[in-house]
């Protein structure tokens, strides 16, 4: 639920940043108030002189302490109120902002103070303190004057307060609880940036684990806190170098992560690789900073200050460009981001003395952070909303990719299976298997209860497919009920998706789709899926359905025209019989199965007479009726099994498996008989048509080419003979 949100954020992230940075007036508004309006005890200070470089600021409120290692001194001077009945155990003590100084004490009056110092905490200074506390003995009033000792390496200002014992408490508690929210924020947005690299493997959730981890570091070691922690006292070894290590590191690792953020290695690959080697030169810094060489103190000091604003430039740069891509966060980040570095400027002023105290500044600059910090982190896990749509991309694409190689298996099966069945299909048989291969296997993909393909016309036949075929009793009724809305649809040649009745029971609704079959008019057909209940076909199934029609088509026209061809090529254009080329195939093949059998075979030459003498009378066109006449009577008065060709010119031949001599000789007669009672005319004329017939019977290991030669010279012995008459090849021609 929480990513959820902070994934829609992007679309509301002004509400969001707004939510936040009312968050941070709050508690900016708590820090204000956790401080005093007005002094209590003003204090005074002077310079000691020949007492260590040192400088009182012009009100003489604060001190500006070099930074050289060495003691410097300066003089106190305020006045305590007489106390009143019943205030004997108020107490009074000197406040001193937490700072970066190696040793810090008071003196005076015969009394000193314990020694406070950053890198190494007083144990009883309390959990998180904001400064350095020194409580005046409890009998003092009046003038007091005091020395103050201080020694550190990093220029700093001091600006001593006196306050009461209850009131310095409450200042200490607000410090306590703004450290402690933005620990605890860091510390938060940390863990979830590594649970989010865990989980996601981006690295940009790692920069953001690096980044607020050091920004935890460095903002706790800034503050001294870092050092109160058991397990990390070792650090203040270092003491002003570790500081600055840590310092270069979150100046080198800020500009990394909204690198990633922004992309900018993408849109602006020079100034990317500009900001890389400002940030190398950084982390190089702070190994140099860790060697803790104290001649380069001095050096790093300064490099320190550079690094943090080339740092807050190069950051505002980085943020106000994503802003300007409209990167999700990226609007209230480039404000918070100017807000946090303005904070900085001034908190820097106050370090350096260049401006006065302003209490409720002093944690503006860590707040801001945190705050930029936690915006950034909105717009850093946006991204998790960016893998969830690509991943959703991709399982859409995975899912879309396995449907389409489904789609495409099964019709690539379809397509297989069409071209094994329809080509030992009969030719009246061909439309029904097609379209019954089709319902088969679209109703499984499309979830269809029932189907069925109507076809009107459709290559001269009537065709009606019904899968289940349980169902086909019902379905002619209802085609017969619907055939005219059906033959409209059709026409309209466009796809219809309608709930209709299923009359189950009352009230049974199912959805049906009609998708109409692309033939030409005045044919139609239709193709009609029923699903029980009130969801609708996709258009993917639609589409689906489309395509399997189309490809039945295409098997159906090409085994239709396959059967086209082949008849071209095996028959006769004129007589419609067998061509010579497919006569002596089947000669070839009658003759090896005869033989196998022990049956015998003879062979039929059937020539007209007189053929010549017609052509040259009435023409070609006269020829060639009575030549498809001749063919029509010789193709009647055979059997199933025998068969017939035109050998060339007026010459038929007829096979006749199965047949001896007797029987061929008797079929050749009636072939003979039926030709001359053959009542033709042309142009008014009638025309007398004989024909003569040679006959043999094939002998013992006699091959095709034989039998053929003895007919044919049977059949010129009876033209010989007079003509019109049937002869017998012997057994061998004299």
């Amino acid at each position: 639920m929480i990513l959820r949100a902070l994934r829609n954020s992007s679309h509301h992230e002004w509400l969001v940043a707004g939510c936040l940075l009312a968050l941070l007036a709050l508690v900016a508004s708590a820090v204000a108030g956790g401080l005093p309006a007005a002094e209590l005890v003003p204090v005074r200070m002077s310079p000691l002189p020949g007492a260590g470089a040192a400088a009182v600021t012009a009100d003489g409120q604060a001190l500006r302490v070099e930074g050289n290692g060495r003691d410097t001194w300066a003089q106190l001077h305020f006045r305590l109120p007489p106390r009143a009945d019943g205030d004997a155990d108020a107490t009074w003590m000197v406040w001193l902002e937490r700072k970066p100084v190696d040793a810090v004490q008071l003196a005076g009056n015969g009394w000193d103070s314990e020694q406070r110092g950053f890198f190494h905490p007083h144990a009883r200074a309390g959990p998180l303190p904001t400064g350095f506390f020194f409580h005046l003995p409890q009998d003092w009033q009046g003038d007091i004057d005091l020395q103050l000792r201080v020694r550190s390496e990093l220029p700093v200002v001091l600006r001593p307060r006196v306050l009461e014992g209850i009131e310095a408490w409450r200042v200490e508690r607000q410090g306590v609880a703004i450290s402690a929210t933005i620990y605890a924020s860091l510390f938060t947005l940390a863990l979830l940036a590594l649970a989010l690299f865990l989980a996601a493997r981006d690295r940009l959730f790692l920069s953001l684990f690096g980044s607020a981890t050091l920004t935890l570091l460095t903002l706790s070691a800034a503050n001294g806190h870092l050092y109160q922690v058991d397990g990390l006292r070792w650090l203040a070894t270092w003491g002003v170098e570790g500081l600055l290590a840590l310092q270069f590191l979150l100046c080198a690792s800020l500009p990394q992560l909204l690198l990633r953020y922004a992309g900018t290695r993408a849109a602006h690959p020079g100034i990317a690789r500009a900001i890389d080697v400002g940030c190398i030169a950084m982390a190089v810094l702070a190994a140099v900073s860790l060697l803790d060489l104290q001649v380069l103190l001095r050096w790093l000091q300064p490099a320190a200050l550079a690094a943090r604003v080339a740092c807050a430039l190069a950051c505002l740069w980085l943020v106000f460009d994503a802003a300007r891509r409209r990167l999700p966060m990226g609007g209230p980040l480039a404000v918070l981001g100017a807000l946090t570095v303005a904070a900085g400027v001034v908190r820097q002023l106050m370090l350096l003395g260049h401006i006065g105290n302003l209490p409720w500044l002093r944690a503006g600059d860590q707040i801001a952070l945190a705050g930029a910090m936690a915006i950034l982190a909105v717009g850093v896990i946006n991204r998790i909303g960016d893998y969830r749509d690509q991943r959703d991309r991709d399982q859409l694409a995975r899912l879309d990719s396995e449907r389409r190689m489904q789609r495409e298996a099964a019709r690539s099966d379809l397509n297989a299976t069409l071209q094994a069945q329809l080509r030992g299909s009969a030719e009246g048989d061909i439309a029904w298997t097609a379209f019954h291969l089709l319902l088969e296997r679209l109703a499984p993909l499309v979830r269809a209860d029932r189907a069925l393909v109507v076809a009107q016309g459709y290559r001269g036949q009537d065709v009606l497919v019904v899968v289940p075929v349980a169902a086909k009793a019902g379905v002619e009724a209802l085609v017969a009920r619907r055939g005219l809305a059906l033959k409209r649809q059709a026409a309209n040649g466009i796809p219809l998706q309608q709930p209709v009745a299923t009359g189950e029971a009352a009230g049974g609704v199912a959805m049906e789709a009609l998708v109409p079959l692309p033939i030409r008019a005045p044919a139609w057909g239709m193709l009609q899926l029923e699903r029980a209940g009130g969801e609708g076909f996709t258009t993917e199934e639609m589409a689906l359905a489309g395509e399997f029609i189309r490809l039945a088509l295409v098997h159906v026209d090409q085994a239709l025209t396959a059967i086209q061809l082949r008849r071209s090529a095996e028959l006769d254009a004129l007589t419609g019989t067998f061509n010579r080329r497919t006569i002596d195939q089947w000669l070839g093949r009658s003759f090896g199965e005869v033989e196998r059998d022990g049956q015998p075979i003879s062979v039929l030459f059937v020539d007209m007479d007189h053929f010549k003498a017609i052509n040259d009378k009435y023409g070609h066109a006269c020829g060639d009726h009575c030549l498809r006449s001749v063919a029509q009577a010789l193709r009647a008065a055979l059997g199933e099994d025998d068969l017939l060709g035109r050998y060339g010119g007026e010459e038929f031949i007829a096979v006749l498996p199965g047949r001896g001599g007797a029987a061929a000789r008797q079929l050749g007669e009636a072939l003979r008989a039926d030709v001359e009672r053959l009542a033709l005319d042309w142009e008014g004329q009638p025309l007398r048509l004989t024909v003569s017939v040679g006959v043999a019977t094939r002998l013992h290991d006699e091959r095709p080419a034989h039998t053929i030669d003895r007919a044919d010279k049977a059949l010129y012995a009876a033209k010989r003979g007079g003509r019109n008459r049937v002869h017998v090849a012997p057994a061998v021609f004299s």
